[in-house]
């Protein structure tokens, strides 16, 4: 590690604001510039000496080319703090939405809620480490809301599924969640007739179930629990042991699939 790094408060109060013009996103920006008041508040000496300094700014920039590991590590120990911090306000929107979300299910067994859109990529890419939790827990309960947030095509998709529920049961609208998450560009009404078809299933009955507004109470059900959750995005995981907002490993999806104390 460079030598550099050793100036530890004072680079990070004034890297901060090279740091957070290069990384564009806002709630990265602000975690890191609360990185840098840290470092003030726990070194006036160096907050201080921190002046703007265009020369000291360029030195740290180079610094910070040279081994940008610094901002990852800087990222990953915001983020088990934000971790901690959340985790008491999960528990407590978990217990006071436990019937809801776990209703019938023996927690003694792992349980697992996911919230996906069938256009979001972010949940496509996190069926890999849900069917990774699959193959370690072959006991797990793995539960499917369908919560529409990329517009009108992942609404018609959404409808088509929870109508398919309705005529065919919960076994056929798994089977056609799967299928969905597996299809190639965005899923539309087109794709979604395509794969009911595929699957042996009558699209043109499950297109008349959706006018007919077939699912849509469970749809509403849908929402109102996602916004409960403050479920504003996509993939979203909830189990007995805490939430998960967006992509994310098996070992964490299976450490929130069984209570804390379990």
């Amino acid at each position: 590690m460079s030598t550099g790094l050793a100036v530890t408060a004072h680079w990070l109060a004034s890297g901060c604001r090279w740091i957070t013009k290069a990384l564009w996103k806002p709630c990265r920006a602000a975690s890191l510039a609360a990185v840098a008041g840290l470092a003030f508040h726990l070194s006036p000496a160096s907050a201080e000496a921190a002046a703007p300094n265009p020369e000291f700014d360029q030195q740290v920039r180079d610094v910070l080319m040279r081994n940008p590991e610094v901002v990852s590590d800087m990222l990953a120990l915001l983020e088990k703090r934000d971790e901690a911090a959340n985790g008491h306000t999960d528990q407590k929107l978990i217990a006071s939405l436990a019937y809801e979300l776990f209703a019938g299910f023996d927690l003694e067994a792992p349980v697992l809620v996911e919230f996906l859109d069938y256009n979001c990529s972010q949940c496509r890419k996190t069926q890999l480490s849900v069917a990774a939790l699959k193959a370690q827990a072959p006991d797990l309960r793995h539960v499917i809301i369908v919560l529409p947030v990329s517009g009108p095509s992942s609404e018609f998709t959404a409808k088509a599924a929870l109508a398919l529920k309705s005529l065919e049961g919960t076994e056929a609208y798994y089977e056609f969640s799967n299928a969905m998450m597996k299809v190639e560009g965005r899923a539309t009404a087109v794709t979604a007739i395509r794969v009911l078809s595929g699957l042996g299933y009558d699209a043109e009955a499950v297109a008349a179930a959706v006018r007919e507004g077939f699912g849509a109470d469970e749809l509403q059900l849908a929402e109102s629990l996602a916004a409960a959750l403050n479920a504003a995005d996509t993939p979203f995981f909830v189990g007995p042991g805490g939430i998960i907002r967006g992509v994310t490993s098996a070992n964490r999806l299976k450490a929130i699939s069984k209570a804390a104390n379990r």
